[in-house]
């Protein structure tokens, strides 16, 4: 009887485990609203999307006037890649902001990595988006996004 259950035990276990994790290196966002209104969160596109499922905590619903929500993106595509798309409103100024990370292939065995990130206004907002810390071992990196 023992057996039969240690044998149990270690197929649900093994069930359990799908194989190792496979994901990219995580993007912390801070997002500042410098406006005089409350920012919201708005994700419409299907990245955007995406960007909200792999965020931990979740971004919050709306940021007040002058106060901010840090979160941290991580996609389970591949470790040589990862992005963070987002989108904020304030009245009828918008926000689209993109941070990506992905490696290309370097001489032997080695990595080129690549940040690109683009904030793209509407409406009359002003929008940044701004590198502020990378690790070169582990290619996680931070961005600071302003919405005003």
């Amino acid at each position: 009887m023992e057996t039969y259950k240690a044998l149990i035990a270690t197929f649900a276990l093994t069930a359990l485990y799908t194989g190792p994790v496979v994901a990219g290196p995580p993007v912390t966002v801070t997002f500042m609203n410098l406006g005089t209104q409350t920012a919201t969160y708005t994700p419409i596109t299907n990245n955007e999307a995406i960007t909200k499922v792999n965020a931990s905590p979740t971004p919050q619903a709306s940021v007040i006037a002058n106060g901010s929500n840090t979160y941290t993106i991580q996609s389970q595509i591949s470790p040589d890649y990862n992005h963070a798309n987002f989108r904020y409103q304030i009245g009828n100024k918008k926000c689209v902001y993109l941070a990506t990370f992905v490696t290309a292939p370097g001489y032997g065995a080695s990595k080129i990595p690549k940040w690109n990130n683009t904030a793209t206004p509407g409406g009359g907002a002003t929008c940044t988006i701004k590198v502020t810390k990378t690790n070169p071992s582990s290619y996680a990196w931070s961005v600071k996004i302003t919405m005003k």
